[in-house]
């Protein structure tokens, strides 16, 4: 159970699937050298703000900081998209994020938290939810900074 939520907790924090908070999970786990569960619980710790072994708190955080930092995908004919559809996907995203914060052993958010990350990851061309909604959210902004059109003879 404390790894099923803890898979939740880190799909939320990184954003990222099921299968690569389990990498990370597992990942931790044998860098800091103790099991599955005790690394699960760790995580659950360090997001109720309980006490984490300095060790793996340290393991984690860079192991945290390595998923939200992967490449982007190579340059390409890739266009974005409209910048109100992307306002929708991020959002979507964002709330699936918030319920999946606040019920991680929910494996129904989980799914709909991981068809979010998806989705972003797909329309944006990014291989991380972290990467693909700093995206996003860059051409939300340059979109409202815009000039609009003024019609000409006013």
């Amino acid at each position: 159970m404390a790894v099923a939520r803890a898979v939740g907790v880190l799909m939320a924090l990184v954003p990222c699937t099921a299968g690569e908070a389990r990498r990370i999970l597992a990942e931790v786990a044998k860098a800091a050298g103790i099991g599955s569960r005790e690394t699960a619980e760790a995580v659950l710790a360090s997001r109720n703000g309980g006490p984490v072994p300095a060790a793996v708190e340290d393991v984690l955080r860079r192991s945290l900081a390595r998923a939200r930092g992967l490449p982007g995908a190579p340059p390409g004919s890739w266009s974005p998209p409209h910048a109100d559809d992307l306002r929708r996907h991020v959002n979507h995203l964002r709330a699936a994020r918030r319920r999946a914060l606040a019920a991680p052993d929910d494996a129904g958010i989980r799914g709909e938290l991981e068809e979010a990350v998806y989705a972003l990851c797909v329309v944006m061309g990014q291989r991380s939810a972290h990467s693909a909604v700093l995206a996003a959210e860059e051409i939300i902004a340059v979109n409202r900074l815009e000039p609009r059109m003024l019609p000409h003879g006013g």
